[in-house]
This record gives C-alpha cells, sequence and structure tokens, in this order.
C-alpha cells in the first residue's frame, strides 16, 4: 500500500521530499515525480519531513494528512537576538505567586511542548501534571522524610540537602518552594531513549511556560524520591513498567528579573 500521494498537477519535481527523507525512503529521479521504495510501509517512521519541506503542498502522508499539518507562518519568524535573550533570560523561578496554576494552561503548554523531538520519532513521552494544592503539600511532607532518609542512608546527600533539610523542618517548603503545580515527563522503563526523549520534552515545556506567563524550576530532588522512596512513590503514582524523567516546578514568578548575569566561557572542542 501506497503510504504518498502527489499531485501532478501542482508538483514541480524538485525532489527535496526525497532529499531529506531521514530513511532514504522516498526517490525522485531527475524531472519525475517523486516515488517511494516498497519498503517504506515497514520502515518510514512518520517523521512528517516530506510533507513539511514541499514548497507547494502537492505531497500528501497517507498517516498525516496534509490538512492536519499547521502552515508555519513566516510573520511569526524570530530572530538570533530575540532567541538569544529569550534562553539567556531564562531563570529557574523558585518564588512563586500565590495563584493557582489551572489544569487547561498546563494542557497548552504541553501542546506546544510535545513537539519535542524523540529518537525514532517513536513520541512515546507521557505527562503528568499535579494541581492540586493538598496533593503538592503531601508530596512536600513526604519530601521531609525522604530528605531524612537521605542523609542517614547516602552520606554524600548531606551537603546537598543538609541545609534544605533545616530550612524544610523549620516549616518552610524548601523541598516543593510553595509550587502551585508540578510536571513529571516519564516513559517506559524498558526504552533505551525514554531519558533523553522524556528530559528534552521537560526542556521544551520549561521555555514554553515562558509564553504562558508562567516560570519552571527543575526539580532533581522529588524526581530523585519518586524514583526510590517507597512513600513518594505511591504518592505520585507513575504508572507501573514506566519511569519519571524530567521534573518541573510550575507557577506564576513572583519576581521579574531585569538583566542576565554572566556563566562561565563554554567548554568548546571544535573539528574542522
Amino acid at each position: 500500500m501506497s503510504l504518498l500521494k502527489i499531485d501532478e498537477s501542482t508538483c514541480t519535481r524538485c525532489g527535496l521530499c526525497a532529499a531529506i527523507c531521514p530513511g532514504y525512503f522516498i526517490y525522485s529521479r531527475e524531472n519525475s515525480f517523486p516515488n517511494q521504495k516498497p519498503e517504506i510501509d515497514m520502515d518510514c517512521i512518520r517523521c512528517g519531513h516530506c510533507v513539511a519541506v514541499c514548497p507547494s503542498g502537492s505531497l500528501t502522508h497517507l498517516d498525516l494528512p496534509l490538512e492536519q499539518c499547521t502552515e508555519i507562518k513566516k510573520s511569526l519568524d524570530v530572530s538570533f537576538a530575540q532567541v538569544a535573550q529569550f534562553i539567556k533570560g531564562r531563570r529557574s523561578i523558585r518564588e512563586f505567586k500565590n495563584s493557582r496554576v489551572l489544569s487547561e494552561d498546563i494542557e497548552r503548554i504541553i501542546e506546544v511542548a510535545r513537539y519535542a523531538p524523540t529518537g525514532h520519532n517513536n513520541q512515546d513521552v507521557r505527562w503528568l501534571a499535579i494541581t492540586n494544592p493538598a496533593i503538592i503539600k503531601h508530596l512536600s511532607t513526604i519530601g521531609l522524610e525522604w530528605m531524612r532518609w537521605a542523609i542517614t542512608n547516602i552520606p554524600e546527600m548531606e551537603p546537598i540537602i543538609g541545609g534544605l533539610l533545616k530550612l524544610q523542618e523549620s516549616g518552610k517548603d524548601a523541598f516543593l518552594r510553595d509550587a502551585p503545580a508540578v510536571v513529571f515527563t516519564f516513559g517506559p522503563k524498558n526504552s533505551p531513549i525514554s531519558s533523553i526523549d522524556c528530559v528534552s520534552a521537560a526542556a521544551y515545556f520549561d521555555l514554553a511556560a515562558v509564553g504562558a506567563g508562567l516560570g519552571c524550576c527543575w526539580n532533581g530532588l522529588l524526581l530523585a524520591a519518586s524514583t526510590s522512596f517507597p512513600a513518594m512513590k505511591e504518592a505520585v503514582a507513575i504508572p507501573k513498567d514506566f519511569t519519571p524523567y524530567g521534573c518541573l516546578m510550575v507557577g506564576y514568578p513572583k519576581y521579574r528579573y531585569q538583566r542576565v548575569p554572566p556563566r562561565k566561557p563554554a567548554s568548546i572542542i571544535v573539528r574542522s
């Protein structure tokens, strides 16, 4: 069965679809219409490159209908300077306004973040969003138990979380920073690429959240507890046979940052 349909009345026979196909399953001879190799049904990863690149919209993929492919608007292009300021100006937000984050706002950001790249285009990243204040408070309470356990059983953790534990014991939420929402990315335990895919998706969420007026902070402590501490694993309740790999605290930033502090110079190896 053919996965591709070519509108020969509009196709310019430019060959771009064949040139960008990751698996080389589309071929295009000079001055001829593109076609697919017989094995494309088995090996096509449904990345959509062929549909996305066609300048005349002449190629339709059976599993990626053209009408479902959003047109990229030139008017929304951003300059390198804009991207540079956006990325450099991104801050880890640890102080949040006392405003609840609605689940629909989280879902709106995930709608963007799910476009993060995944290995072999498997798109197998799963999401867990917690916006219930009672559940988040419960996670913070378990976090106190986990920090006590970690310092006793993993001595090298003491320099990292010793001060946070004292703050937590004093009544300050040093574990979750009173965040109004928590978002996890998780994937199949048996997948060798789940960890990379989930971290990539969480990074996309982190950046996309800015456009929705929200800020994020990665929480390695909650992630560690949710993969090793029985009480936290039960409370977070990631489905069986899955593992969380990304964890973000999410909320409306309490403060606005005015400048970009310097960072260490990049350590770069170039072979040219």
